[in-house]
This record gives structure tokens, C-alpha cells and sequence, in this order.
């Protein structure tokens, strides 16, 4: 099943690679920014987050697919690899908030549609209850909205990756993946969040100050800085292992019996 073997690839490209953990710690050191107390440098500190946030993750993508597939990983590879998709997985990421933003303008306008017509209409019993009606059958699809995007278009930052594909056709790419394993691909979400939420962080720790901490802070720091990393390295090679297993290109010696996805670019590295 494609959901045990992702995470028995992950492990197995962790081990044979070790260069994934500096890829992987670079992406965990720049998400605990956001945690450090920097006073008057914080605004850009966190400007320069995000800007190099889309390099450090298509150098990292790039890094796994070739860990996972068993080949030969180098910091000029990573070089390359973030500098080649960094304006479009910038432009996955924007034109994602800037959807999920819409659809979110757009519920809340349909939700007050009803509430504007009663004022208009006059208050009675009906009309009231036609707003409470519209107002939750809003919120529902507001809901729906926000946890279908993640789910959907989860694989399109590997596709702009690993497939050299577009924007727009690597949302698609995603979204097919997704509806033709959805059942695969919704256990594989929540066994994997699970999985990503057990991993301890750095955050709670640099945001305490060490405050009732048991042993010395730095080496709690130390000993939960490198858990960290080893985790969340492991977590984001299991989530690439996961997508090359749904396109069919990993090699067949290690993904067993299975056709390959029609969709999937020919040589693909």
C-alpha cells in the first residue's frame, strides 16, 4: 500500500542520505524565526523568511525526489534546484492565499445575502429563519472550502518540482492525483499530520525562554533542535515519497507492482 511503503521509503532515503538533513534543517531553522524575539528587526527578519522560504523548499523537494529515487544528491543540485523553481512556487504559493482569500470573500457575501433581504423584506418568522438558514449553509461551505483546498492541491509544489510543471498545471496535476486516490490520499493526510504533530519543536521552547524546564535550556535546545530536525526531515521526505508513489515514478524494484500515471513527463528526475 502505497501509504506504509512512502513512509519505509522515507526512511530508507533519510539513511542512504544524510545531505537531507541539512536540506531538511534549513526549512525547520527558517519556520522558528517566527519565534525568536527580535525586536525592531523582526519585521524584516520575516521578510527575509519569506523570500528565501521558496528557494530553501524547492532545493528540498528537489533533494528528496532524488534521495527517495535512490540517486546521488549535492549542495549544487539544491542550488540549482531552488534557484530553477523559486518564482513559481512563489506564484503557487500567492495565487493559493489569494483563492482561498476569494472564496472566502465570496461565502461571506452569500452568507449576508439573506440577512440583506430581510432587512428590506421586514422582519417575520420566515424571513428569519431563511437568513439563519443561509447564514450556516455559508459557514458550511466556508468549511468544506478550507479543507478541501489543502487536501487537493497538496502535491503541487512536487509537481512544480518534480515534474517541471506550472503554476496552474501543477494545481491540476494535484487535484487529479487526489480525486483519482482519494481515499489513499485522505488516510495518508491524517496519518501524516499525525505523525508531523508528535514531532517535538522548538517553538514552545524559544517562546518560554526556558521558563520550568527541567534540565539546563541550551541543552534541551540542543537535544530537541535535533529531534526536530531528524522528525520533520523524515515527515516532509515521507510526504515526496508519497507523491512519487501516486505518479508511479518511482523505480519498480522499490514500488512493486503498479502501472505508471499516464500523466507523468516521460524521464522525469
Amino acid at each position: 500500500m502505497a501509504v506504509f511503503e512512502s513512509f519505509r521509503d522515507g526512511w530508507t532515503a533519510l539513511r542512504t542520505t544524510p545531505g537531507l538533513l541539512l536540506a531538511g534543517g534549513l526549512l525547520v531553522a527558517l519556520s522558528l524565526v517566527g519565534a525568536l524575539d527580535l525586536g525592531t528587526a523582526e519585521p524584516g527578519a520575516d521578510l527575509a523568511v519569506a523570500l528565501a522560504l521558496p528557494f530553501a523548499l524547492g532545493g528540498f523537494l528537489a533533494t528528496a525526489v532524488t534521495a527517495v529515487r535512490g540517486g546521488e544528491c549535492s549542495l549544487r543540485s539544491f542550488l540549482r534546484a531552488g534557484a530553477a523553481n523559486y518564482l513559481r512556487l512563489v506564484g503557487a504559493a500567492v495565487l493559493f492565499v489569494l483563492g482561498v482569500g476569494l472564496v472566502m470573500a465570496a461565502s461571506t457575501a452569500v452568507g449576508f445575502v439573506p440577512v440583506v433581504l430581510v432587512a428590506v423584506a421586514g422582519f417575520t418568522e420566515v424571513a428569519a429563519l431563511s437568513a439563519g438558514l443561509g447564514a450556516a449553509v455559508s459557514f458550511v461551505a466556508t468549511l468544506v472550502a478550507l479543507a478541501a483546498a489543502p487536501l487537493f492541491l497538496q502535491f503541487s509544489a512536487p509537481a512544480i518540482v518534480a515534474e517541471d510543471r506550472g503554476v496552474v498545471d501543477a494545481f491540476r496535476r494535484s487535484g487529479g492525483l487526489v480525486r483519482r486516490n482519494l481515499g489513499s490520499t485522505v488516510g495518508f493526510t491524517l496519518l501524516w499530520a499525525l505523525a508531523v504533530e508528535f514531532v517535538p519543536t522548538l517553538g514552545p521552547l524559544l517562546d518560554s525562554g526556558g521558563v520550568g524546564l527541567p534540565v539546563a535550556f541550551p541543552a534541551t535546545v540542543a537535544v530537541v533542535g535535533i529531534v526536530s530536525v531528524v522528525g520533520l526531515t523524515y515527515c516532509y521526505t515521507v510526504y515526496v515519497a508519497y507523491f512519487l508513489r501516486l505518479t508511479g515514478t518511482l523505480p519498480v524494484r522499490d514500488r512493486g507492482p503498479g502501472r505508471v500515471d499516464p500523466d507523468s513527463p516521460v524521464g522525469t528526475q
